[in-house]
């Protein structure tokens, strides 16, 4: 499967999943699917914190473009998707993080300032 078939085919799922979700969400969820299926990464802008810590996630798991579309769907809907923890947080010290989305870094600079 081709890189920018793949980011479609997450992006639409994304959105029918979680279509509350924020489009920052959806992109960091379509790009990550995308890096682990294909080894290659961009698309939907970013990297935010999301998509920085889904890369962390799924190198965790040997990411290395071998992953099956739906194992890649699994390994990083959470990470995408669910609330900002602090493992989110520490990306913004550890890499440069843009395209995040609206009250996102708030959350991870409160999260920081709880845990120092």
């Amino acid at each position: 499967m081709e890189h920018d078939e793949v980011l479609e085919r997450a992006m639409k799922l994304g959105k029918e999943k979680h279509p509350e979700a924020p489009q920052h969400h959806h992109a960091s969820f379509a790009n990550s699917v995308a890096t682990l299926v294909t080894g290659w990464s961009g698309g939907y802008g970013g990297p935010s914190m999301r998509e920085h810590w889904a890369g962390r996630v799924a190198e965790s798991k040997g990411a290395d473009g071998s992953f099956s579309f739906e194992d890649a769907v699994t390994a990083v809907d959470e990470v995408c998707y669910g609330p900002i923890n602090i493992d989110h947080a520490r990306m913004l010290e550890d890499e440069h993080c843009f395209d995040d989305a609206p009250g996102d870094v708030e959350e991870a600079q409160r999260l920081l300032a709880m845990n120092q």
